[in-house]
């Protein structure tokens, strides 16, 4: 299975990397929709897609829209936010995703969810 990670924040895909890596995941960093698409459909297991909520190159509507045809094949859809922006996790709410957390929650949580997926 295969993680997604949507965010434009350089340092902070360095360190998912590094955790996908440790975990022996395989990560894609989605900046464009084309990527996101290509990324689910190479992988028909399904996995996980992580989104920074606020660094984010692509609209929610334009991830929920791309995800929701792959959502089939087991994707797992985790949002995470800076807990002082919470209107940023009751979007994501509104948008169907599964999973919507603070970034200190998804740091903590990283090892375990990417390991799950090797």
């Amino acid at each position: 299975m295969n993680a997604i990670l949507i965010s434009k924040d350089l340092l902070f895909i360095t360190k998912v990397k590094e955790v996908a890596t440790a975990s022996g995941a395989r990560l894609t960093v989605a900046k464009s929709s084309e990527v996101l698409e290509q990324a689910l459909e190479a992988s028909p297991a399904g996995g996980v897609v992580m989104i920074d909520l606020e660094k984010t190159p692509l609209s929610l509507e334009v991830i929920h829209e791309t995800v929701s045809k792959g959502v089939g094949r087991s994707w797992r859809v985790c949002g995470f936010f800076s807990h002082i922006h919470v209107e940023s996790a009751q979007m994501a709410r509104q948008y169907g995703f599964q999973e919507v957390m603070p970034r200190s929650r998804f740091v903590a949580v990283l090892p375990d969810l990417l390991s799950s997926l090797s």
